[in-house]
């Protein structure tokens, strides 16, 4: 947050919060002072790699995972602020923002964020925390690596590397999600990044940009062409390295993925072999696959239905609550059943027949719709009327 998480309160002096900026010296001081008491309560405590060459600090960001203590959710954030010795306490999500005395400058204090990591306290703990530490480091690293990257169909949020597959993307872009990895070097190999000067860290942005813009799947082309949303626009107003990278890095070096780019086909084809995700792939389509069949068989239904508007909606909610499917074909059931999919327990090759059998028998499931919305009315009457 910066250090301007506290800008509108007062502090125990009296006068509103004031949070200057840190040297470097008082920065590590401080962020080293917060990570030993953090460590008391958690397993993992860790701060996110900073921007490289920087030269002041806003605040003091930590990641945290791993509770050792047993207490419930909403009292570990007191137990941190008490930890901390923080005068000040701000919830913000999954993070909080503690305003803890500047060591050296009277009537001041230091802003120090502490996030507990997702999946905190599940089998994928351990993986999720060194994913989002990754996540976090050097600014806006993975966010120019994201918006980069986009239009080749690959994601990074805060739960992995996915791959985003385009036919389930028109109707669902959450179930369109195939996970590869949260494993910070599978993510980087398959991007094709120099992994061994990643970890050697970055001396100036510049190195950090020609890191990104040099990897195998950076392409001109794609980025150029990408197409920006509103949140990417607000990024580029917020985040200065992202805005230095679109602005002045790449016009600066036109060579920079100046080749022929793969397609987003062939991105998915080499995502699929290098994390083994071929099954995964499958049942995904597979699913697909059945939700088009089932809306082409109701689309069928509803056009040879010869009823229109609200009669319309009636007959296709009564066919939902009352027909079955024994052996592979439709039949009446004696109480309202709830909807599954058709097309899962049809006979194959049966769809002619079923639209032949829906048109001589959806009255029936009306008049035991009617029947059935009639009954539970009365009773309810009853019920009503009783003293």
């Amino acid at each position: 947050m910066g250090g301007s998480a506290f800008a509108r309160f007062l502090g125990s002096y009296g006068k509103p919060v004031h949070t200057p900026r840190m040297s470097p010296e008082v920065y590590h001081t401080v962020a080293s002072h917060c990570q030993k008491k953090l460590e008391a309560l958690f397993e993992r405590v860790s701060i996110p790699r900073d921007a490289p060459s920087k030269i002041d600090y806003g605040d003091v960001d930590l990641l945290v995972e791993g509770t050792r203590l047993e207490t419930a959710d909403e009292t570990i954030w007191t137990t941190i602020k008490e930890a901390l010795g923080a005068e000040l306490q701000l919830p913000n999500g999954a993070s909080q923002s503690y305003a803890i005395p500047h060591p050296t400058i009277l009537e001041a204090y230091v802003q120090v964020d502490v996030e507990i990591s997702p999946g905190n306290g599940t089998p994928d703990s351990v993986q999720l925390f060194e994913w989002t530490l990754f996540m976090k480091g050097d600014s806006d690293l993975v966010q120019i690596i994201g918006i980069a990257h986009r239009p080749l169909g690959l994601l990074c949020n805060d739960r992995g590397l996915h791959v985003r597959l385009e036919q389930i993307e028109l109707y669902d872009k959450k179930r369109a999600l195939l996970f590869l990895t949260r494993d910070p070097v599978k993510a980087m190999e398959f991007y094709g990044f120099d992994v061994a000067k990643y970890h050697a860290g970055f001396a100036n942005e510049t190195e950090l940009f020609d890191w990104v813009s040099t990897s195998r799947l950076f392409y001109r082309e794609v980025f150029e062409n990408r197409v920006e949303k509103a949140n990417d626009r607000s990024r580029q107003a917020k985040r200065p390295m992202y805005r230095r990278f679109v602005q002045e890095y790449m016009p600066a070096h036109p060579d920079r993925g100046n080749r022929n780019a793969i397609t987003r086909d062939e991105v998915l084809q080499e995502a699929l072999h290098f994390f083994n995700k071929h099954a995964e792939y499958e049942e995904m389509i597979r699913g697909h696959r059945l939700r088009e069949a089932e809306e082409d068989l109701w689309k069928g239904i509803r056009e040879r239905l010869p009823v229109e508007g609200n009669s319309l909606s009636t007959a296709l909610k009564s066919l939902r609550r009352w027909v079955v499917f024994k052996d592979g074909k439709p039949g009446m059931a004696t109480q309202v059943q709830e909807y599954t999919t058709w097309i899962s327990f049809m006979a194959a090759d049966s769809k002619d027949a079923v639209l032949d059998w829906v048109l001589e028998n959806w009255k029936e499931a009306k008049a035991l719709e009617k029947a059935r919305s009639t009954a539970a009315k009365e009773a309810a009457k009853r019920v009503d009327c009783q003293p």
